[in-house]
């Protein structure tokens, strides 16, 4: 039975590597994300009068703030924001290691099948029907990331072994295991740079509307760098702390992440046909999960990260508006000449 007595702290240690990972996926997010929304209200335009347009752009901002504009009806605002940033934050660190014990869970449902053919039949076909999606999702990883390949393929036959009873074999659920780890810091990531491209694309977008109907061609461009200024401006005194702060704690759950994943390669998790030497396999990434939310380098960078994210959301709701009221101003005398 593998073990991971001795296992070293420092391995959960962040480095620059880690760091570079969760900007260019939350780049990458907020990119995509901007230019699909833009694309998506321009057809909308095109198909529809621009009241519906404005309908649909407000709609979606509404939509991507609603959680802390219902919370803060309750408690103050900067508590309510600071409660969804701590939330996101713990899910990526903590949440990543929690995720890992699906392992136990499926294996255990694995194990259950030789015993109950009518339910393992079902299973069957329903991971045959999702097989497609699967197959499209491993060729994305091994686009993106040249260790999948590693894993290989082996060339055991599944009959006569506990993968007969699955829609999926080993080598499959092996490229899962590898796959499954990212899941959390990468829908963290994705998410959060969602929600900041679908932003920007309806200030941008919004402001060129009303720019265009007030004052004609010469104000499209007028009201997009209006509402763009105003945009970065409403960031900017929080999330230059706040933004850094929450990619340092994807980029924890992405530390964890990347050596569990390359455990499935390294300590050939998985390889097993029968169900004793699986269970043993999950049992040990369910012991190196444990190992990782009970470390005291993550319990110190969780709680770090929490206090950075109480003084954002403190800048967010008591010096931002300031800010941004103190620059529109200075915006608007610059502007007035432009706009007589």
């Amino acid at each position: 039975m593998r073990n991971i007595e001795n296992m070293d702290e420092n391995m959960y240690m962040i480095g620059m590597k880690d760091i570079r990972w969760t900007i260019r996926v939350f780049l990458l997010s907020a990119i995509i994300a901007f230019f699909l929304s833009i694309v998506a209200y321009i057809l909308t335009l095109a198909f529809a009068e621009p009241e519906p347009v404005s309908e649909v752009i407000m709609s979606t901002a509404s939509a991507a703030t609603a959680k802390v504009e219902v919370t803060s009806n309750y408690i103050d605002p900067m508590w309510s924001i600071f409660i969804f940033n701590s939330i996101a934050a713990t899910c990526a660190v903590i949440g990543t290691g929690l995720f890992m014990m699906v392992h136990t869970l499926l294996i255990a449902d694995i194990a259950m099948r030789p015993k109950h053919r009518i339910y393992s039949r079902f299973s069957i076909i329903f991971e045959i029907a999702m097989k497609p999606l699967y197959t499209l999702l491993i060729k994305i990883t091994a686009l993106v990331d040249r260790d999948f390949s590693l894993i290989g393929k082996s060339e055991d036959k599944v009959e006569g072994t506990i993968w007969e009873y699955c829609g999926y074999g080993k080598d499959e659920y092996r490229m899962f295991s590898y796959m499954l780890p990212y899941t959390v810091p990468l829908l963290i990531l994705m998410v959060n740079g969602a929600l900041m491209g679908i932003l920007l694309a309806f200030f941008v977008f919004n402001g060129a509307m009303t720019g265009f109907e007030l004052f004609g061609t010469k104000g499209i461009f007028i009201g997009l760098l209006y509402n763009a200024v105003y945009f970065f401006i409403s960031i900017i005194p929080h999330g230059i702390i706040e933004i850094p702060v929450i990619l340092v704690a994807a980029a924890l759950g992405y530390r964890f992440a990347y050596s569990q994943a390359h455990d499935v390669i390294d300590k050939e998790l998985f390889d097993r046909n029968d169900i004793i030497g699986l269970k043993e396999d999950a049992a040990y990434t369910s012991a190196a999960a444990r190992e990782y939310i009970l470390s005291g380098y993550t319990w110190k960078m969780l709680a770090i990260i929490i206090l950075i994210l109480l003084i954002a959301a403190y800048i967010e709701t008591d010096i931002t508006l300031k800010v941004v009221d103190h620059v529109m101003a200075v915006l608007d005398g610059y502007l007035e000449p432009l706009l007589a």
